[in-house]
This record gives structure tokens, sequence and C-alpha cells, in this order.
């Protein structure tokens, strides 16, 4: 699906110039030089949280993060706790050039006696009129992999999604702008300003991405909503409000422009996959044509999924051992890459749930690049994703689709009809 956001700007799929895996610049400024890969086990105790990343002015703006909690033991000696975590992050913004904006050291207590995540929130500087990444990683003594957090958000104008958050009835903020489940919520912004906002509601149904080595070309996308209500911020908050339907809300303070924050109501549950519908569609990605139509003259989806799983296994507990360790990546899928449409449904879940979690993962300002195997071995397996410039989500990546692919795509699909 495109996204034109006018007649000169649409739906620009950035071209690559030369991704900067090897960067002769200053490493501090290469965001494309940290594999981000251990974020993607989808695993809560092996990266770094986000709970809340927003702007508080044109000069500031803050974050709060979860970290692993109970990792440090005592002095051996003394039994006392002395040894601290590292957090360092820095921020780069991308301007007329990218550069490092701003940087800092944590030093973090803890103690094996914890048994829940740490807090922790800081302010830091991040002038308006610029994107940029916040590059965070988290060492702890003895532990020899350190933990990491890598998160865009944009300042370009006072109407991108960080100036905005959510908050439930009980005055908790959910995290990002994800809801899976119906209830009251309202939209909080720093600006005092009264606003009137249109809220366009949207209720698709997108369809699921080609195989990597077929060229697939989005359609346009219909901004006509399916419905569209008013809702006016006073004192920066509106009222509360019910999102039931599933969908994507859109909040539009000036009716001139695609800017603005959008809220996703997903579906209850999410990012599990436990209706039997859900998971006999999911299927499509290992199945042909023919097969997968085949499975839809089922009535009863649990027969369909129960069946596509014991025959291809061949073995009942060989089945329960793909079921388990499928949808456990379309449920990662989920956690790490919706955006318009449900994560298992983009080109970064397609390839995910089929090949797993890649062996390093890099991203810039402009694209992610996945690689299965050694990084210097010409025979390993590379996936591009350019970003999307879509005015619903900073998540949207298109797979750069190659014929070379296809070979090993078979392959890798083979593995889970044993």
């Amino acid at each position: 699906m495109i996204f034109p956001i006018n007649r000169q700007l649409r739906f620009l799929l950035l071209v690559p110039l030369l991704f900067l895996l090897i960067a002769g610049c200053n490493p501090t400024l290469n965001i494309a030089g940290m594999d981000i890969s251990r974020l993607y086990t989808g695993q809560k105790g092996n990266a770094i949280q986000l709970n809340q990343l927003y702007n508080i002015n044109d000069s500031v703006s803050t974050i709060s993060i979860e970290l692993p909690g109970g990792l440090i033991p005592p002095d051996p000696g003394t039994k006392k706790y002395t040894k601290r975590g590292t957090l360092k992050y820095e921020i780069v913004g991308e301007g007329k050039r990218i550069g490092l904006i701003d940087s800092a050291t944590f030093l973090i207590p803890d103690s094996a006696e914890n048994h829940n995540f740490i807090s922790h929130t800081w302010t830091f500087r991040a002038p308006a009129g610029m994107n940029y990444f916040v590059a965070a990683t988290y060492s702890v003594p003895g532990i020899t992999d350190d933990f990491y957090l890598l998160e865009f958000f944009s300042k370009k104008n006072h109407l991108t999604q960080s100036w905005f958050r959510f908050q439930n009835e009980s005055g908790e903020y959910i995290p990002g702008n994800l809801l899976a489940y119906s209830r009251q919520i309202r939209m909080v912004t720093n600006d005092s300003t009264d606003r009137k906002y249109r809220v366009r509601y949207y209720s698709r149904n997108f369809p699921l991405p080609f195989p990597p080595f077929v060229e697939q070309y989005r359609k346009l996308f219909d901004y006509t909503p399916d419905s569209i209500f008013t809702i006016e911020s006073v004192n920066g908050a509106t009222p509360y409000f019910t999102p039931n339907t599933q969908g994507f809300y859109f909040f539009q303070a000036d009716s001139t422009l695609l800017a603005g924050p959008t809220l996703f109501r997903v579906y209850n549950g999410f990012p599990k996959v436990t209706a039997h519908s859900l998971m006999r569609e999911a299927l499509r990605y290992i199945t042909s044509t023919k097969e997968f139509q085949q499975l839809n003259t089922y009535e009863i989806p649990k027969l369909a999924v129960d069946s596509f799983w014991v025959v291809n296994a061949g073995r009942s507990d060989l089945a329960t051992e793909l079921i388990r360790k499928y949808y456990s990546r379309v449920e990662t899928a989920n956690q790490l890459f919706t955006s318009f449409t449900e994560g298992w449904k983009t080109d970064r879940g397609m390839i995910f749930i089929v090949l797993g979690k890649p062996t390093k993962v890099f991203r810039s300002f402009e694209q992610e690049v996945w690689i299965y195997g050694q990084y210097d071995d010409p025979r390993a397996l590379r996936f591009y994703f350019n970003k999307a410039i879509n005015p619903f989500t900073d998540n949207d990546y298109v797979l750069l689709r190659n014929e070379n692919l296809k070979s090993y795509w078979y392959q890798n699909v083979q593995l889970w009809r044993r």
C-alpha cells in the first residue's frame, strides 16, 4: 500500500546508496554500525525496554526505559553490592548532516536480590527540526553481552508522534501507540493550546507480502476514512474515548496536512496469536497457493491448522514442536514490526517468521540490513529493507526484492515441511 503525501511525494522507497556497513567515519556517528540483532529475540530480558519517549519542548525530550534487574552479584568478601551497571546513551540527529547531539553515562545500582526490572528516566537535548535515534547500551559486570536500545523519533514538526502520548483512565501512559484492549483512553501533549482534532478512523485489511523473490508494488493508499469524528484538546488533553473497533485512528489538527499522531487498535490478546483463524492465515508463508486454498475449505479453522502440521511433521510430537516455534515467531514479529498492519504481515515479519532471527542487523535513518551468516562471508544471505515515508508510522520498512533469493527461500520454507 503506497501512502502518497502529495503529488511530488509518493511513497518514496528510498534508494539505497551505499549502506554504511563499513564506515570510515566516527563510529559514534554511524548508527548503522550498531548490531541490533539481539533486539530481535522477542524476549524482554534480552533488551532495554522502552516505556515512553516524548518531546517536552523544542529543546529537550525525555525517555523512560526498563533495564533487566537482579544481574549483579555481591562482592565475595564483603557480601555487599558495590558494583554498578553502566548505561550509556547517544542522541544522533539527522538534519543537514548526521551528528552527535547529546550523550552521557549513568551508573545503575542493582543486586541479585532484585527480581524486578529497573526503571530509569532521563531528559536529553534534542533541538526541533530534526529526526533522531536514541542509541543506548547497558553493560553489567560479569556479563559478556550488553543490552541495547535503538529507537527512532522525530521533531521535524510539532505534529509528529513523539509530541503526543496516550493515557488510560488510571493515569497510566500506554507504551507507544498500540492498544490491545477496549478501554477508555485519551491523548495528551505538553502543548496546552486548545485544539480541535479530526479523528480519521481506518479499518483496512492489508494483503500479505509476496515472497522476497517476487517483485511487488504497493497500491496507492485511499485516504478516504471509514468514519470521522471530532475531539477537542483542552489544556493539553482530550476527553476520554473508547476505541472499540480494530483499525487505526489518525488525529489531524490541520486538515491540509497529512501529519499527526496515530493510535492503533489491535485485536484483543495481541501480540499473541491464539485464534485458530489467525493461525491458519499465518500459514500462508509456508504453503503453496493450492494447499492454502484447501486449508481454507475447512469450516473449523482448528482442524485446518492441526491437519497441516500433523501431515507435514509426520509425528504429533514434532508437530507440537513446530507449532510452538512457528507461532512464537509470529508473536515476536507482532512485537517488533507492527506498523500500519500487524507485524507478521509485514516484509520484515515474513522474513523473520520463515528464517528466524538474523545473525546481524544494522539500521540507519534510511535502511535496515539483515545478515544471515558471517558478516564478511560473501555467501551470507542479506536482506535490505528501505524505510518508507508513511504518515501513520515510523516503523514501515519495505523489502528490496531479488529474484536470486528464490532458491534460498524455498530451501528455508522446506525446513518447516519435514
